[in-house]
């Protein structure tokens, strides 16, 4: 068994959607060396100012719904030991995901099956630290409704939405999260680690009351 980390670390000014406000840290307690003579230890606690929708996290019904779940209103089976179904659709910029690509991606990786975490890579994870990531790929309403259709419980994604960052509408995530319930995980990255298209995950998010989301660390498990 080998463990590989498909998540962005959390820092001051990471990568963020034009709708976040800037990712702040600041110091409640700071450590210096004259602490640490005087007493033999030294203190660090930070303080963060940040969304739960920045780097890798959860959008969870309640996202774009008042009636939908909260993310920690979920078992924590839902997220312990996942079958994963990983999909290369690597597309330019502002590129449309369609149901015709997730068909031909298939049959590379495999058949999606009820209950996958069903991960795409549209390829820019390897812009995020660049401002291209902002022209980030989509998924088109026809692909969203392909993929519920197929009983999947949660969808991932190397991008920071599923939908056209040019458009209002948002009508993947609105298919997925409200009319679904489908969970989606957001700004995955290390998608050079995978070696095999079908594996297990581990994605559990933090317990946040009533979330609309949460950071999630992701590691995928393969064999």
């Amino acid at each position: 068994m080998h463990l590989i980390d498909l998540s962005t670390v959390i820092e001051p000014g990471m990568p963020k959607p034009p709708s976040a406000p800037d990712v702040l840290r600041a110091y409640v307690l700071e450590q210096s060396k004259a602490q640490e003579q005087e007493k033999g230890y030294t203190n660090k606690l930070e303080q963060y100012t940040i969304t739960t929708h920045v780097g890798t996290h959860f959008d969870a019904p309640s996202h774009f719904t008042m009636g939908g779940k909260n993310i920690d209103e979920y078992p924590l089976e839902m997220f312990y030991d996942v079958p994963t179904l990983y999909l290369k659709i690597w597309k330019d910029d502002y590129g449309k995901i369609t149901a015709e690509d997730m068909m031909a991606a298939e049959l590379v990786s495999g058949p999606i099956q009820k209950g996958d975490f069903v991960i795409i890579d549209t390829g820019f994870y390897r812009y995020y630290e660049e401002e291209r990531y902002l022209r980030t790929p989509y998924l088109d309403l026809e692909a969203a409704e392909y993929l519920t259709g197929k009983g999947i419980s949660i969808l991932g994604t190397d991008c920071f939405t599923v939908d056209d960052v040019r458009e209002k509408k948002k009508p993947s995530h609105v298919h997925l999260l409200k009319e679904k319930g489908v969970l989606i995980i957001e700004c995955l990255t290390g998608f050079g680690q995978i070696t095999q298209n079908r594996f297990r995950s581990i994605c559990l998010p933090l317990k946040i009351k009533n979330g609309s989301g949460a950071f999630v660390r992701v590691a995928g498990i393969l064999d």
